[in-house]
């Protein structure tokens, strides 16, 4: 089965550029240090979960944004908070649907999330 499917899509054509040409291509753009304040952030992220997507709700008659995180740790769980730029009104896990599965506790602009175990991720709507 595996043949057929290696006889279907083909082989992989792969090209490379000239030995000379290779470093004016490659590195024909400076370097950028990426030194920008934090002060224009929607929000600012402590803790080790790793942020992964932001975007705004898929739906049009509600006001916020979808924050998802993952743990990314070889070994161990990660810790998140989240610490928003402007009071948050309400917070609340979703499913990946972005239906609301569950109520978080806001503190202020804070919202604090439970602890993410290995190789997991979660779904965070904010208003």
């Amino acid at each position: 089965m595996a043949e057929l499917a290696r006889c279907y899509d083909g082989e992989l054509e792969v090209y490379e550029y000239a030995a000379f040409l290779n470093g004016r291509l490659i590195f024909s753009e400076p370097e950028v240090v990426g030194d920008r304040p934090a002060h224009g952030s929607v929000f600012t992220l402590e803790g080790s979960a790793i942020v992964s997507a932001v975007k705004a709700e898929e739906d049009p008659e509600k006001p916020g944004i979808i924050v998802r995180l993952f743990c990314g740790m070889h070994e161990g769980d990660a810790t998140a908070k989240l610490v928003f730029a402007e009071p948050v009104h309400r917070a609340c896990i979703c499913d990946l649907r972005e239906r609301e599965t569950e109520e978080l506790a806001v503190d202020g602009a804070t919202v604090e999330l439970s602890v993410l175990k290995h190789c997991k991720f979660i779904t965070v709507y904010v208003e």
